[in-house]
């Protein structure tokens, strides 16, 4: 048979040769494919898993990386993926709504000015939360605990404490806010403005104060 016939038909038989490698090397796991995994754990060749509440992202070598806190791989002793146990953080709001808890994270934030000498008490739903002297600096604390879904009572009774320094202003304030937000995955708390509840004292103010709000929350 003349070569120049014989050359097609040993191309053909070559690509054949070669395809039929490659399947036999995909079915016995020699070539790597993208491989999975769910919250850092590797998850590649997982079957029958059901998730929701998930985030995807593909890395620059092409794995899939599958995000949703509160899920977990378990895997037998080999590190084989067996199953999918537990559930989404992700769909926890939407729980705690029907469940009557609060949605969002609320804190108590204090802003002292060295000249406004105020003390103040302050009560959540008829109890005392928080007291604050002369010598209590700036701070932050989480007011959620003490909160319940819907509407809240708050009390602030301020008092002046001293003579003020003098030269102060209707601009030299003290401030006590409750500020809304939300907290990250990492546990950082993003807070929302405006406040939902301001307290405000000046240096020209001097007269106690005794004040009594509604703040609805969610």
């Amino acid at each position: 048979m003349d070569q120049d016939k014989q050359r097609p038909r040993l191309r053909a038989l070559a690509t054949t040769a070669a395809v039929l490698l490659a399947l036999g090397a995909l079915a016995a796991g020699a070539v790597a494919g993208p491989e999975v995994y769910v919250n850092g754990v590797r998850a590649t060749g997982l079957k029958n898993a059901d998730m929701a509440h998930c985030s995807v992202k593909f890395d620059a070598d092409g794995n899939i990386h599958v995000l949703s806190p509160g899920y977990k791989v378990d895997v037998d002793a080999e590190g084989k993926p067996l199953r999918i146990s537990g559930q989404s953080d992700f769909g926890e709001p939407a729980k705690r709504r029907r469940s009557g808890a609060l949605e969002h994270r609320y804190v108590l934030l204090y802003e002292p000015s060295p000249r406004v000498p105020f003390t103040f008490e302050l009560y959540v739903n008829g109890k005392k939360f928080k007291t604050i002297g002369l010598d209590t600096g700036a701070f932050t604390v989480d007011l959620t605990v003490a909160l319940k879904a819907g509407d809240n009572a708050l009390r602030v009774i301020a008092k002046p404490a001293g003579a003020p320094p003098p030269g102060g202003t209707d601009a030299d304030v003290v401030k006590l806010r409750i500020l809304r937000g939300d907290e990250r995955e990492d546990g950082t708390f993003v807070a929302k403005m405006p406040p939902v509840w301001e307290f405000v004292r000046s240096a020209i103010d001097r007269e106690p104060v005794d004040r009594q709000q509604i703040v609805e929350v969610d």
